[in-house]
């Protein structure tokens, strides 16, 4: 029986060209006994108001198995949904103001998936994704809670397609510490969209930094604490 792990912390979110504060993710991961991790992200942003809950599970080898998803705009509810894994089934369960109750199956592949919240922390977990023994971009599947690039609208989504590309390991310092990481670049998979540069560290993949400079936001973590029980 493995440990159980406890881990938590903040990251927040900037305008790139101001280093102004937008907002901030507190989130807690646990690695549960039976290798399994689960992370839980509470997103909050000040002008745009959004309150997003995510909580997301996926297996010891990386691959997804359930989510949840709550939004809310100001005083609006936007959605609410309900994501598990069967295989190679994609079942949905989703709840809005704009479509109502739908319940989607997709088929999905069972190699290379994931399920994208629009929660940042949980954009590290897309190198798992990654091939290490095949160098170069690489093309994933995924499901996207949204169809809007800033995830305002949802958990409705639909399958897609992100591009990934391992640029190497570095060394990168953020107010949380310094920590050895892999940095990564990530996009929507249109070939004139420039990508997003990541950095995660730790079998966890916990984010450190994002850089997203075509819409200039930056996240970075502040906070990373590590309990072992």
């Amino acid at each position: 029986m493995s440990d159980f792990k406890y881990q938590h912390g903040r990251l927040s979110y900037l305008k790139k060209s101001t280093g102004e504060e937008r907002g901030r993710e507190d989130w807690q991961l646990t690695r549960n006994r039976d290798g399994s991790v689960t992370m839980r992200c509470l997103a909050m942003t000040d002008k745009s108001q959004f309150v997003r809950d995510v909580v997301y599970t996926r297996g010891k080898e990386g691959y997804p198995m359930d989510a949840f998803m709550r939004l809310q705009v100001g005083n609006r509810f936007i959605g609410a949904g309900y994501f598990r894994v069967e295989a190679d089934k994609l079942i949905a369960v989703t709840d809005s103001a704009e479509t109502g109750h739908i319940v989607q199956t997709l088929s999905i592949p069972t190699d290379f998936f994931s399920i994208v919240t629009h929660a940042v922390m949980l954009d590290g977990w897309a190198i798992f994704n990654y091939d290490r023994a095949c160098v170069g971009e690489q093309h994933r599947i995924v499901y996207s809670t949204a169809t809007r690039w800033n995830g305002s609208d949802g958990p409705l989504g639909r399958l897609g397609t992100i591009r990934l590309n391992l640029v190497g390991e570095e060394e990168v310092s953020v107010p949380a510490g310094t920590f050895k990481a892999t940095h990564f670049t990530l996009d929507s998979g249109d070939p004139k969209a420039l990508p997003a540069h990541l950095w995660v560290a730790g079998e966890d993949k916990i984010l450190l930094r994002c850089d997203w400079e075509e819409m200039d936001r930056e996240y970075v973590l502040t906070s990373w604490q590590t309990e072992m029980r």
